[in-house]
């Protein structure tokens, strides 16, 4: 049976740094600030009106930063509510839930853990939707001892609610390698990535689009076999949101650190033909400027070595929301 048309996917983003939750330098806001005021000035605006259109027209990249929060991605298909990952951003995401059915203790949502670091699981103790009745979150993770992993960080030495206190009823799905889940015909499928305590990624298929999200992965030293089934596992998706931590120079400084560079992103995306790479994983120490030069690279990189494909190439920002 063919497949059904895709009626709206929404990805959002509500953290997107690596490690540790950072927040900008006080110099990163003053060089926002002060561009902001140059560009005021160079309108000539000074009426009222004029003043609140200029800050309504403002772009994204002009007032807001990238990012501080840890990993967390968010996909809404057709009422099926998606999470990668539970890294801190997954709190604010989890304010926003409760504004829909979650409010209710009528919500459901599929929490996807790529693995147990802490940056990608220290949100959800934060996660409101957890807290009310009625409520079903179901966390899923190819690591053995998953629910052991997850309510460690909530016993009394480090916080003050255990899992077991938490109102609403939370599942856990022990995934096998490599294998295929499928929520109401999405087909969400996992793969093995190269990181410390091991990471895995996550494919979506639903209605002819893919999206993928392979976070904390590392790809120095394999040989052309694995090469080739990373290029499978990322063929031809609609987004790749690829862990793009590093400059290359760092790279060769933490060999074996688990994370990869944006360039490498360009070279999987080139091959596997994807259509939209968003470099994810912001290293904390990095400040937007670094960030911003990192994605020129990549723009420079791919039009010099891939000059025939056409690969979107964006960076991963907190509100940043697609529609496929």
């Amino acid at each position: 049976m063919q497949a059904q048309p895709l009626k709206k996917t929404i990805i959002s983003f509500w953290g997107v740094r690596g490690s540790i939750p950072s927040s900008p330098e006080p110099s990163e806001f003053d060089l926002k600030i002060l561009n902001i005021l140059k560009d005021f000035a160079a309108k000539g605006i000074k009426n009222e009106p004029d003043i609140k259109k200029y800050i309504a027209n403002i772009s994204t990249e002009k007032k807001h930063f990238i990012g501080s929060n840890t990993a967390c991605v968010y996909v809404s298909i057709n009422g099926t509510h998606i999470i990668f990952d539970a890294g801190s951003g997954i709190r604010r995401l989890g304010e926003k839930l409760m504004q829909q059915e979650f409010g209710r203790g009528e919500g459901q949502a599929h929490i996807f853990l790529s693995h147990t670091h802490w940056d990608h699981i220290m949100g959800f103790p934060y996660f409101k939707p957890a807290y009310k009745a009625g409520n079903n979150i179901i966390i899923y993770g190819v690591h053995n001892g998953l629910e052991h992993r997850i309510s460690t960080q909530q016993e009394d030495e480090y916080y003050p609610v255990s899992l077991s206190a938490m109102g609403a009823n939370i599942d856990f799905i022990q995934l096998r390698k490599e294998e295929t889940t499928n929520l109401n015909g999405i087909q969400i499928t996992n793969k093995m990535l190269n990181h410390p305590g091991g990471s895995f990624g996550y494919r979506l298929d639903y209605g002819g689009k893919a999206i993928v999200y392979a976070t904390d992965s590392e790809y120095k030293n394999l040989d052309g076999e694995r090469i080739d089934k990373f290029i499978e596992f990322f063929a031809e998706a609609d987004v790749l949101i690829f862990d793009a931590q590093f400059t290359i120079d760092e790279s060769i400084e933490k060999e074996n650190w688990g994370h990869s560079t944006s360039l490498q992103g360009v070279d999987f995306a080139a091959k596997a033909k994807v259509k939209h790479l968003l470099l994810f994983h912001h290293d904390p120490s990095y400040s937007e400027e670094k960030l911003l030069t990192m994605l020129k690279d990549a723009q420079k990189y791919t039009e010099q070595f891939y000059p025939n494909k056409k690969i979107k190439i964006s960076i991963a920002r907190e509100g940043l929301e697609l529609t496929l």
